[in-house]
């Protein structure tokens, strides 16, 4: 019987690509913060961080029920679909990875450019995954560098005001 591990792939490989100690989502925070005139911030890419996780949830729903602090990052899968690329594999087509972040400020005071941060992020994300230097990715797993930023609407939630930033992440994965 053929068993392979298929969905967890993308999500181990974006985690370790992002949390890179020198060429990481957090070392480019720290380099382009301050041409955003935000505070550089980090997040924990351990097995007990509080911004940090596996799956998809809305940080809404955390709220009422874990400890964790803003911003929050996820890594999950989007989309995967088998197109039989290689016929005698058990998977072999495209996994498209989504991390999201969460960002939040609070609603006590006048914020006059929320997309400062956002921006950052942003910018980090995507110097991360497209460094060519830098990365890190299984020899199974095709990175085609096509990696969409959706960014949502400022809503209420988190500390006052909430806003949750998407990107998309294309993988070719033959296992």
């Amino acid at each position: 019987m053929a068993t392979s591990p298929i969905a967890r792939i993308v999500p181990e490989a974006l985690r370790t690509q992002l949390a890179a100690e020198t060429t990481g989502f957090n070392a480019r925070i720290a380099a382009l913060a301050e041409g955003y005139g935000v505070e550089p911030f980090e997040i924990d890419w351990s097995e007990t961080s509080t911004n940090f996780i596996f799956g998809r949830i809305d940080p809404g729903l955390l709220e009422e029920s874990s400890v964790f602090t803003y911003p929050f990052l996820t890594i999950d899968i989007a989309r995967l679909a088998d197109s039989r690329r290689i016929k005698y594999s058990v998977f072999s087509g495209g996994v498209v990875g989504l991390v999201e972040v969460h960002h939040t400020w609070a609603n006590d005071s006048i914020i006059a450019d929320f997309g400062a941060l956002v921006n950052l992020t942003c910018d980090a994300v995507m110097n991360c995954l497209n460094d060519q230097d830098g990365q890190v990715w299984p020899g199974n797993l095709l990175w085609n560098g096509r990696t969409e930023m959706a960014p949502g609407p400022l809503r209420m939630g988190g500390q006052g005001w909430l806003k949750t930033t998407q990107f998309f992440c294309p993988f070719d994965l033959t296992v």
